[in-house]
């Protein structure tokens, strides 16, 4: 049997938001601990909320130090976001979420997939014009393979279309 009276306070209540699984000695055991503390499930409720909340801005804190933009990906080398996959807008219009995959780009061209987020652009109006902020990843997922491919499949049809209006231009040699 557990001993739930050598815990603190906060690991008794870290393991009463995990009560669903434990067996049902345990959880006996859990519930007279609990009532012997006068700890409520109001506490155990509000203890998860805050350990839930807590445990959600350490991803993010973690994915944003992987997408840190810097001063070379404004000039066309460095991190960059590219694609867009489940795109979900705010009913309001306040911001949009969706996934995209971080690319380390040389020219503004994608050469390396880093790794795929969702992210969340908060959109504003500003004299009337609409404006987005800079993408901030919430949740960091494997690589989409689609996404990249349909990425690469974009960046050679540039480079193809680019090229062909140069020759176009320059004109047949003589």
């Amino acid at each position: 049997m557990p001993r739930y009276q050598d815990l603190n306070t906060y690991e008794l209540l870290h393991v009463a938001a995990e009560r669903d699984q434990l067996t049902d000695e345990a959880r006996m055991e859990l519930d007279i601990e609990l009532s012997r503390r006068n700890i409520s499930a109001g506490d155990v409720n509000s203890y998860r909320l805050d350990f839930e909340m807590a445990e959600h801005e350490d991803k993010v804190r973690t994915a944003n130090r992987l997408i840190r933009p810097n001063f070379a990906s404004q000039r066309g080398f460095g991190f960059k976001f590219l694609g867009k996959m489940n795109y979900h807008c705010d009913p309001s219009g306040q911001f949009e979420e969706y996934d995209s995959t971080q690319w380390f780009t040389v020219f503004w061209l994608p050469v390396f997939p880093v790794a795929t987020f969702k992210v969340r652009r908060d959109r504003s109006r500003w004299l009337g014009i609409p404006w987005k902020t800079d993408p901030q990843a919430i949740e960091r997922y494997p690589r989409n393979w689609n996404q990249i491919l349909l990425t690469w499949v974009k960046a050679t049809g540039f480079l193809l279309a680019l090229r062909l209006t140069f020759l176009w231009l320059v004109g047949p040699s003589r």
